[in-house]
């Protein structure tokens, strides 16, 4: 299981993530709307374009080809597909569904396909097919006429010097906010593109209706001049439909899967929270164990101290020790003459030595300090100095008590026998210093 800082340190990378998804999503909801609308626009407007371009071809009297780009040759030998993707990823599906149509939309046909990438993700992906690609263009974000007039003047010279003998342009249909499917649509020759394999129809776009009966068309010079004109224009403004269409399937596309990573990093965010508090919990019991732990090995050891004191036992060896950087001194007792009975000299080692603990802050370690300096009797104390007491002391390794101040002048009162003096001085000190 990881630890909790790995935990906490991959919410805080999800929810990174989740501030750029949603940033990514408020700008694809505003471009969406713009596209959405150029593409509705002019949608209507091709679809008409493309009924009566073939109202004019069944119109003719004489049943012979208008124009080149209207008549469809008797054998297929080579064809060329303009694949329409976007420039950038995080779309979904969007790229990877149009790509796949339109390779599968080749091996159909069965014929050696030529393709026109526009756009950067449909270009890599070809390249790594390691398809024919003949060019390539960039999908530009506001894409007018005059962007998409070299990709129609590549198909209109390929396909009238014989190079080809069909062009499909391969692109995601807008169809609402929510559904984009992607489409084959036939571009030349401007008739509708006419198969039997049942696989293939499943790709291609439906053709506008033409309308019923006998339509008379008067051109004016003539209908050469006019669909000279016409035609090429008519080839552009297919191609520059289908990126209106893509571009507005993209942002769709774009918004939704944006939505759908916000929403899935909350959800994510959720579950790591999640696993981070049962983390947090986890290490909080094992402390809160270890802790009680230690709490019970201790009192087992005062228990055992307590009963070898309680049997008269004293142990060779401390049960327990504290390190020694925690170990502090322990403090100096202070002694007063109502607490004891003062001793004027005691016998110490076949030598006659007075209780120095009779004075008001020295103590048994204190004492023992001193008489290893040679002060052992009041006298003594009363004739040194406050360095000679600081000597005494450190060399022992004791800490100097600040009470040392007024050791001499209650050993002179000791040294004098004057115990009521001693004790009435002792009443004015305060803690054993003077006040």
């Amino acid at each position: 299981m990881p630890s909790a800082r790995e935990i906490r340190k991959r919410i805080r990378s999800v929810k990174n993530i989740a501030q750029i998804t949603r940033a990514l999503e408020a700008v694809s909801a505003s471009r969406v709307r713009v596209a959405q609308s150029r593409a509705l626009s002019s949608r209507h407007y091709a679809e008409k374009a493309w009924e009566i371009l073939l109202n004019v071809q069944k119109s003719s009297k004489s049943g012979a080809v208008l124009h080149p780009l209207l008549q469809r040759r008797a054998e297929i030998k080579n064809v060329m597909i303009i694949v329409i993707t976007s420039d950038r990823g995080l779309a979904g599906s969007f790229n990877s569904n149009i790509i796949r149509v339109s390779e599968r939309f080749g091996q159909r046909l069965g014929k050696p396909v030529r393709y026109v990438a526009l756009g950067r993700k449909g270009r890599d992906s070809l390249v790594r097919a390691k398809a024919n690609l003949i060019a390539e263009f960039s999908n530009s974000a506001n894409p007018s006429a005059a962007d998409v007039h070299p990709i129609a003047q590549i198909a209109i010279d390929e396909y009238l010097n014989g190079t080809v003998d069909e062009v499909f342009i391969a692109y995601t249909d807008f169809i609402n906010m929510l559904s984009q499917r992607p489409v084959v649509l036939s571009l030349l020759p401007l008739s509708p593109f006419e198969t039997h394999d049942e696989m293939v129809v499943e790709y291609v776009k439906e053709t506008p209706e033409v309308s019923e009966g006998n339509l008379i068309y008067e051109y004016e010079p003539g209908a050469a001049a006019i669909l000279n004109e016409i035609v090429p224009r008519f080839t552009e403004l297919q191609i520059y439909q289908a990126v209106l269409e893509s571009q507005a399937s993209e942002h769709a596309a774009r918004m939704v899967a944006m939505r759908n990573a916000s929403d899935n990093a909350k959800g994510l965010t959720d579950d790591l929270t999640l696993v981070y508090n049962k983390a947090r919990q986890t290490a909080i019991t094992s402390e809160i164990l270890d802790i009680v732990g230690g709490a019970n090995a201790l009192q087992q050891t005062l228990d055992n101290l307590a009963k070898a004191i309680s049997d008269d036992e004293v142990p060779a060896e401390p049960i327990f020790a504290m390190p020694t950087a925690l170990a502090t001194p322990a403090p100096t007792a202070i002694t007063t003459l109502d607490d004891v009975t003062p001793t004027v000299a005691v016998q110490q080692n076949g030598k006659t030595e007075d209780d120095l603990t009779v004075i008001e802050g020295i103590g048994r370690k204190m004492a023992a300090a001193l008489r290893a300096a040679g002060i052992t009797t009041f006298a003594k104390l009363a004739q040194s100095s406050l360095e000679e007491i600081e000597a005494a002391i450190r060399a022992a390794g004791m800490r100097f008590a600040p009470t040392a101040s007024t050791w001499a002048q209650q050993a002179a009162f000791a040294a004098a026998g004057n115990w009521d003096g001693l004790k009435e001085f002792q009443k004015t000190l305060v803690g054993g210093r003077k006040a």
